[in-house]
């Protein structure tokens, strides 16, 4: 019998019990949402899904009162493939309405799940807003129990199935398949709305609604920021002519491509993106970090104005000003 001093001992017990409590904390828990009603169960549910979660929920369902309508608030980066779609099924069977809070993420596991949201009418009812995020990528041997090419078209298989059962559009598992286990594809705001989402416009405090003027100035605001990512994504990687092609004839006129090339070139080893931001009037806000040739880092919180020709944006116009990160 090994024995451990009593100082040990507590520590050992501290370590244990800090572990417990940490890993407890990962776990998608369940709890009251605010919008709770007297017509409705507004359920919260926060953290990794597990493979039992469908059971888990079930459980918690029948300590309240039944209402007539169900909706539960997802706040989840994934977890269990086979226990997102367990809960996605479980929602669809008991009609539960799956909702995306504004400025809050539902991913990979999460984002199957919420493909199951119906109202007591079961008809599909699946609820995001204009700064929520919805993401989906292929499956991780992590996170299931198969290990070879057989048991991977099972897998396949098994996620197809249940995107038939729930009735969920099939270009989102072409997005899902095509994208890499170690990325993740956000689905944007008009992707979101044609896979019959709800989107909950949190500007103007109201739905978007098909082909609204609204929902075309969220498609206008996310061509401009794909234009501008796209830009400094591969402004290391292509021709510099061809990056310089993307300034309007005034910014041309004003930084000349031998001057363009020779900063790119000469001064900048890499770009990294940090954030970006739509404003009004054609306008791009972009968080950048730039690494140096001479390994210094520079942070930057750049106002692009772009100018559209045609179906292409251009640059008409950079603000720079320095930031700490």
């Amino acid at each position: 019998m090994v024995k451990v001093a009593k100082n040990g001992f507590s520590l050992l017990l501290t370590l244990i019990l800090s572990f417990i409590m940490n890993t407890s904390a990962f776990a998608l828990e369940f709890s009251i949402h605010e919008n709770n009603s007297k017509s409705l169960n507004a359920i919260k549910a926060v953290g990794k899904i597990r493979f039992d979660d469908r059971e888990k929920l079930h459980q918690y369902l029948l300590h309240l009162t039944p209402k007539k309508h169900t909706a539960i608030y997802l706040d989840s980066r994934g977890g269990s493939l086979y226990g997102g779609m367990k809960l996605g099924r479980y929602f669809k069977d008991h009609y539960i309405k799956t909702v995306i809070q504004g400025y809050k993420s539902c991913a990979s596991a999460c984002a199957l799940a919420f493909l199951g949201g119906r109202d007591y009418r079961d008809n599909q009812w699946m609820s995001s807003t204009t700064t929520s995020r919805l993401g989906f990528h292929a499956f991780s041997y992590a996170n299931n129990k198969y290990e070879n090419m057989d048991s991977t078209q099972k897998t396949v298989s098994d996620i197809l199935k249940y995107g038939k059962d729930v009735g969920a559009n099939m270009d989102i598992f072409i997005k899902l398949f095509a994208t890499s286990s170690s990325d993740m594809y956000w689905f944007s705001t008009k992707e979101t709305l044609d896979f019959n989402i709800k989107i909950w416009d949190i500007e103007n405090n109201q739905f978007l609604k098909e082909n609204s003027s609204q929902k075309i100035e969220y498609q206008e605001q996310e061509t401009k920021i794909l234009f501008i990512k796209k830009y400094f994504r591969e402004l290391k990687e292509i021709p510099y002519k061809q990056s310089w092609n993307k300034l309007n004839e005034s910014m041309k006129r004003a930084v000349s491509f031998t001057k363009y090339k020779k900063w790119w070139s000469k001064s900048v080893e890499s770009i990294q993106i940090l954030d970006t931001q739509s404003l009004r009037d054609n306008k791009v806000k972009i968080n950048l970090l730039y690494t140096m040739k001479n390994g210094k880092e520079v942070c930057s919180l750049d106002t692009f104005t772009l100018e559209k020709e045609g179906n292409g944006w251009f640059i008409a116009k950079q603000s720079y000003r320095g930031c700490s990160h």
